[in-house]
């Protein structure tokens, strides 16, 4: 009996074989997710920058002055709010996978759009392209939040991130040269088919992600504002918002207008200022990730966004004195602080407002978040333009987004304030 009892017991009890290949299956399988989040973000974020990587071409063959391109980067960022106030319950309805699929058809379908040679196509293109983006964010911030190991969660947002200044690089290494050699709208066919292969690779992992799906979520939001005033509710959520818009707005007007400054103002072919984009993205990439790091050694996400906010007040002062004159070092490093200060904040911010959102409203609270946030990237190049208009200058306009730092300098000032508070009010 006691045998048949210990040999019972023996066969229940879970082998360290069994638990070994458990855990590298579950590796595996999260090392796939973080892969195709990755890469399709990084696909995402190249047909993003398309446009502003071959402005200068764009805006000759329409036949407007460079400048205005900032607005292509407005419309997709109005599309993007779109998807934030009225799709914030699709991956509750259909699974954060499904819905992250959708996103990637949606910004390849903006893609194929934009081939037609109007600027009614440009125009609509760029507004599909935007509601899909949208779709990203939440999505894949709902799947990291529900599978990344909560301690190395900071770290997993902002290596997911770098996939933005990843599509940005490519984006701005390979546009330029198809631009020159065949025409500026095969970038769009490259971007448009590596968006449709991602879906495809999605796939594999698609029905495990998906199996907390509520079919009877209404897809579309009966109260477009939901999210945008559940954010502003709560105090904590609403000031990082507001950091996340404020900061959102250098990051675009800095990827928007760098080749158009460059070549405009700098007197640099397109191709070499191709590669001072690149520098802006390696910077923003290389940001993120050091930022997550920082994050989890001063176990404060807040003190790091502060810093990274000071760093865009100090690089903005700066460029206000760029010109023709300076060297290609001074240039070279210039952007690339630019492109830090601007996007090293994006992990953090995603990673801080999912972990203080309610519970089982994580997506939710990201559309709500990226309402703001893009309001910000709306507002961001078309003050760019305005203030260029006003001065005949890019460092001037470059200069102007001191005024958004600032602003979240104050938000963040007031969210230190209220953790120490309620720091202190548990200890009492």
């Amino acid at each position: 009996m006691a045998n048949d009892r210990a040999g019972a017991a023996t066969d229940s009890a879970p082998t360290p074989t069994a638990g070994t290949s458990r855990d590298r299956r579950d590796s595996f399988q999260f090392a796939f997710l973080v892969f195709a989040l990755t890469a399709g973000h990084t696909a995402a974020s190249m047909a993003l920058l398309v446009i502003p990587a071959v402005a200068p071409v764009v805006a000759a063959d329409y036949g407007i002055d460079p400048s205005l391109i900032g607005y292509q980067i407005s419309i997709v960022s109005a599309g993007l709010i779109t998807s934030a106030m009225f799709l914030g319950n699709l991956s509750r309805k259909l699974g954060a996978g499904r819905t992250n699929q959708i996103g990637h058809g949606l910004v390849a379908g903006g893609m194929l759009l934009m081939l037609v040679p109007s600027p009614i196509s440009l125009i609509a293109g760029s507004y599909a392209l935007g509601n899909g983006y949208g779709l990203l964010g939440p999505s894949s911030s709902s799947l990291l939040m529900r599978f990344a190991p909560a301690a190395r969660r900071n770290f997993v947002f902002s290596v997911h991130q770098t996939a933005i200044p990843i599509g940005g690089i490519l984006a701005a290494l390979i546009s330029p040269l198809i631009a020159i050699t065949l025409g500026w709208r095969w970038a769009l066919v490259l971007a448009a088919s590596l968006l449709l292969m991602v879906i495809a690779i999605m796939q594999g992992g698609r029905a495990r992600w998906d199996d907390d799906r509520d079919h009877g979520t209404a897809a579309v939001s009966r109260n477009p504002l939901a999210d945008f005033f559940m954010i502003w509710r709560d105090r904590r959520l609403r000031m990082l918002s507001i950091v996340g818009g404020a900061l959102c707005w250098g990051q675009f007007v800095v990827v928007s207008y760098t080749v158009v400054t460059c070549v405009q103002e700098l007197g640099m072919s397109l191709v070499l200022a191709g590669t001072v984009l690149t520098i802006v993205q390696l910077s923003n990439g290389g940001g993120r990730v050091i930022a997550g790091w920082l994050a989890d050694r001063v176990r404060s996400s807040t003190r790091v966004i502060t810093w990274i906010a000071w760093m865009m007040l100090a690089t903005s002062i700066a460029a206000i004195w760029m010109n023709a004159s300076w060297s290609a070092l001074s240039l070279y490093l210039l952007f690339g602080l630019l492109g830090m200060a601007t996007g090293a904040w994006a992990g953090l911010l995603i990673a801080d407002v999912s972990r203080l959102a309610p519970h089982g409203r994580v997506s939710s609270a990201i559309c709500g978040m990226l309402i703001y946030i893009n309001i910000g990237k709306f507002l961001g190049p078309i003050a760019f333009a305005n203030v260029y208009a006003l001065t005949n200058s890019y460092g001037i306009a470059f200069g102007s987004m001191g005024l958004p730092a600032i602003v979240a300098l104050v938000c963040l000032t007031s969210v230190t304030s209220m953790t120490r508070q309620a720091r202190a009010a548990r200890n009492a």
